[in-house]
């Protein structure tokens, strides 16, 4: 059982998290829960118009005179599952399982982004041999899907002057400022032809490993959506194809693992169509060798229906390999990913419509420039509408922040060596909440996490224990 390895606290409030569903823009639940929790133990709360949590206490004895301190995590998750995972994330609680040192859920996300920093943050409230100054815990909703909590909290609200960001992934590494985003909706309307013609397949590029768009963008990893995209626009390109669907990703903030057509081809093309396949299928698994050797290619018969004739089936296609996707371009002046865009969800829906989200990340504004305009362009050269929202701005690290002096003074002190100072290639809310709260002086840290926004997301749990040690340690020094 989890709530009996160490620090029991914390451990304790995870598994309660774990418990209640949280998809992103669905939190009343855990939302009720934090409430009714603060109400029991006697804290002072408050809710935004939004629904993020403030939870104060106040300083232990001898630091009543100290700067208060906001302890930040977000409770919402990113829900993906295994293909044959019937997992529903509205109404299931998270199931944990221990793997050596590691814990993962049951062929789905496990949450530890960023239930783990919430938990945290939770278990000083209650923890009695905790020493720090005025606390506020603020507990932030919708992070996953656009920062919508931090977007919208509630201005003048809060009383602290250090933040202390709890949603980090890496051991032994603090970050100090992180890229900033925005998403981008591609659409275009598409004309069915009733007549069935040709025969018929159902296309899949499945078994990659999938991941968080940002922080795992450098891994080579196979982007699902993009590999189909490019099988078959490289058959449309020498003989008539005409898509009936096409459906891959589920999250614009995670690469994709699968995504399926529905196509056809003119019946004296049928062998060439599968011996191409065949063929593409090897090309993958030799490409992706080593960074994603489960890529399968995968195709089977399926019943006629209506299509979008082969010009504008070519065209979708061709708007599809046009768009960025990956590594843009990386930074010359620190060693991380500087501008990247990820083609996250690809839907041709039953009301014929195409639909491409998208989420760009960049640490300069000129980058986030660069990727607008390519999606633009994409789009108009392809007779699509491209739309934009949910921008937040880069986080630009200041490495004379009390809270960070402190953090690698005490970490210096506890193992004999140096932590790593980082720039994250993933939105942070710290963001945002630096924009709205300019005096705030934040740095983010957190226990070693792997795998994050895919089915593989596992945490390291004796990293936990020293994490939250680490966070004891930093808040009884902030004097």
């Amino acid at each position: 059982m989890i709530e009996q390895k160490s620090p029991q606290l914390l451990w304790q409030h995870f598994a309660q998290l774990s418990a209640i569903p949280r998809p992103s823009k669905k939190e009343e639940r855990v939302r009720a829960f934090y409430k009714a929790y603060a109400a029991e133990k006697g804290f002072a709360f408050d809710e935004d118009e939004i629904g993020n949590i403030v939870i104060k206490k106040p300083a232990t004895p001898g630091y009543e005179n100290a700067p208060k301190v906001i302890l930040q995590g977000h409770i919402d998750m990113v829900c993906q599952k295994r293909d044959e995972s019937d997992h529903d994330f509205d109404n299931d609680p998270i199931a944990l399982q221990i793997k050596e040192d590691w814990l993962y859920a049951t062929d789905t996300t496990l949450g530890a982004d960023n239930g783990i920093g919430v938990a945290a943050a939770v278990a000083i409230l209650e923890d009695e041999t905790a020493e720090h100054g005025p606390l506020e815990v603020l507990l932030t909703v919708d992070e996953e899907q656009g920062m919508g909590g931090v977007q919208n909290i509630r201005e003048n609200w809060l009383e602290g002057q250090y933040l202390l960001n709890l949603d980090s992934e890496e051991e032994g590494e603090c970050t100090v400022g992180c890229a900033g985003g925005s998403d981008f909706a591609v659409t275009k309307a598409l004309n069915f032809d009733q007549e069935a013609r040709g025969v018929f397949y159902r296309v899949s590029v499945e078994g990659l490993r999938g991941g968080h768009s940002g922080i795992d963008v450098h891994k080579e990893l196979g982007n699902a959506n993009m590999l189909l995209a490019e099988l078959l626009a490289g058959f449309a390109h020498r003989s008539a194809l005409r898509l009936a669907s096409f459906t891959g990703g589920t999250l614009r903030n995670a690469i994709p693992r699968s995504a399926v057509a529905v196509v056809s081809v003119h019946e004296a093309h049928k062998a060439d169509f599968e011996a191409y396949l065949e063929e593409m299928n090897q090309s993958f698994k030799a490409r992706l060798k080593g960074a994603d050797d489960g890529v399968n290619v995968r195709f089977v018969a399926s019943e006629p229906q209506p299509t979008i004739d082969a010009e504008e089936s070519a065209k979708v296609l061709n708007l599809l390999l046009l768009l960025p996707c990956g590594v843009i371009r990386k930074s010359v002046e620190i060693p991380v990913v500087e501008t990247s865009c990820n083609v996250g969800v690809v839907r041709i829906d039953s009301e014929h419509q195409l639909q491409i989200d998208l989420l760009a990340r960049s640490i300069t504004d000129r980058g986030l420039d660069v990727v607008r305009t390519r999606i633009k362009a994409a789009a108009l050269l392809s007779g699509a509408f491209s739309e934009e929202s949910n921008d937040y701005p880069a986080w630009q690290p200041n490495l004379d922040s009390v809270p960070l002096q402190r953090l690698l003074e005490i970490y210096r002190a506890e193992t004999g060596e140096e932590m790593k100072i980082s720039v994250l290639h993933a939105g942070l809310e710290t963001g945002l909440l630096g924009q709205k709260y300019p005096h705030l002086e934040m740095v983010s840290f957190g226990p070693t996490i792997k795998g994050a926004h895919s089915p593989d997301e596992r945490v390291n749990i004796p990293s936990v224990d020293r994490f939250y040690h680490l966070l004891k340690l930093l808040l009884k020094n902030l004097k």
